[in-house]
């Protein structure tokens, strides 16, 4: 919040820059006095003040929740006033503003909005700003946190309003819009993390758990299975990316094809971690997927050839960061707008190579756990427990091997 005030001649004012889309009907920001020079309290005026203002945005985007930002002026004015007939005179005026609310927007609307007004409850997006500002996973988590935290707030404008029976209504309503289960559960854990937050104000009427064992309804659009690429359409792709951008698509499609590396392992691939005939990936989506991978003698030319051209250090050089500190993003859109013009559908991705993998591994007779460990899956035993043991690396090397595409020997 401390971002969101300025001091302008020992008083602080409260801040807040209007999205470039809606400037032409909001202005370039709102500002407004805290009527204070005490920082600490004019953080906590203007973080109601931002809370209004940010409905307003809302209001501008087609939000049906834009009248709260009214009761958070009335609020103000109601605790900034001192003189008794004053309060009385905003008092009627709070009350007839809120049989008009009635009058439009239902009784429900009408409660929300006065007992913002009074102080009773509070507004959800008051916190929210405090919150994303403390995160501290990755960049990626942070933006979808952020993201469906977003849906939570605009939801349930009042922190009041939540608990375990309006989640199920509001999960109900996911599903039959065709939110998916797994979709679901990645929205209520970005919620869960700033309900979590919230505790620690210690808000006396919220809901302590109102997301405990939360039930998500099976209705939600099942996610599609990715398709592999069958082995002639990898060589359709080789050859046509040949064309494409020289070398780095194909160079990628042949390493994920005789590798089942994701494109993120093999873009953040050391060279001081490729030996002549394996590489170690130390750093995976999952602990399972930190490995070491042996070199099939299809691909031993390339990765001699992009170790000897290499300027960063890296396999796959020059590939950048995305702005998640990611070195795949670039590569991994440039490589769907490839197979799209190819006339590949949407689930044929980058990942389907790995898939590939996998399954010509199984139809040469490659035991599953021993599929597992070359490509990085976590191994569950007959009890459903993880399966620690790791094959070793010949073996791995005699199963590779039994692999073959229809790719030149020397790419």
């Amino acid at each position: 919040m401390p971002n969101y005030i300025e001091l302008r001649r020992r008083i602080y004012y409260a801040v807040l820059t209007v999205p470039k889309e809606l400037r032409e009907d909001l202005g370039l920001r709102f500002v407004q006095s805290t009527g204070t020079s005490d920082r600490r309290k004019a953080i906590l005026i203007a973080s109601q003040l931002v809370a209004g203002w940010r409905l307003l945005i809302e209001k501008a985007r087609g939000s049906d929740t834009s009248f709260l930002s009214e009761a958070i002026q009335h609020r103000q004015q109601i605790e900034s006033s001192h003189a008794k007939d004053q309060k009385e005179s905003l008092e009627y005026l709070l009350l007839d503003r809120t049989e008009a609310i009635a009058s439009k927007h239902g009784k429900n609307k009408a409660k929300q909005f006065y007992d913002v007004a009074v102080g009773s409850k509070t507004l959800n997006s008051h916190y929210f700003d405090n919150w994303k500002a403390q995160l501290t996973v990755t960049p990626r988590t942070i933006q979808q946190y952020i993201k469906d935290a977003t849906l939570f707030v605009e939801q349930f404008p009042v922190i009041e309003d939540v608990n375990k029976q309006a989640l199920a209504i509001w999960l109900d309503d996911l599903s039959t819009k065709g939110v998916s289960k797994n979709s679901q559960k990645r929205i209520l854990k970005g919620c869960r993390n700033y309900w979590n937050y919230l505790s620690r104000y210690n808000i006396k009427s919220m809901e302590r758990e109102p997301f405990d064992k939360v039930i998500i309804p099976d209705k939600g659009k099942k996610k599609q299975a990715r398709d592999i690429f069958e082995p002639h359409e990898v060589a359709n792709l080789w050859n046509k990316a040949k064309a494409y951008d020289k070398h780095v698509l194909a160079d990628l499609i042949a390493l994920a094809v005789y590798t089942g590396a994701r494109i993120e392992e093999l873009c953040s691939l050391e060279i001081q971690n490729i030996s002549d005939d394996s590489f170690n990936i130390i750093d995976s989506k999952t602990v399972a997927g930190i490995r070491t991978v042996p070199i099939h003698s299809h691909i031993k030319p390339v990765i001699k050839r992009l170790k000897e051209n290499s300027t960063d250090g890296y396999l796959i050089t020059n590939a950048g960061l995305d702005k998640y500190g990611g070195r795949s993003g670039a590569l991994s859109n440039r490589f769907s707008r490839f197979k799209n013009k190819l006339g590949y559908g949407r689930q044929k991705v980058f990942h389907s190579f790995r898939h590939t993998l996998i399954t010509a591994l199984i139809n040469s007779g490659v035991m599953e756990y021993h599929v597992a460990d070359i490509v990085g899956h976590e191994k569950k035993g007959m009890t459903g427990k993880t399966y620690t043991h790791t094959i070793s690396l010949d073996v791995k090397r005699e199963a590779i091997e039994r692999v073959r595409f229809p790719l030149p020997e020397v790419i």
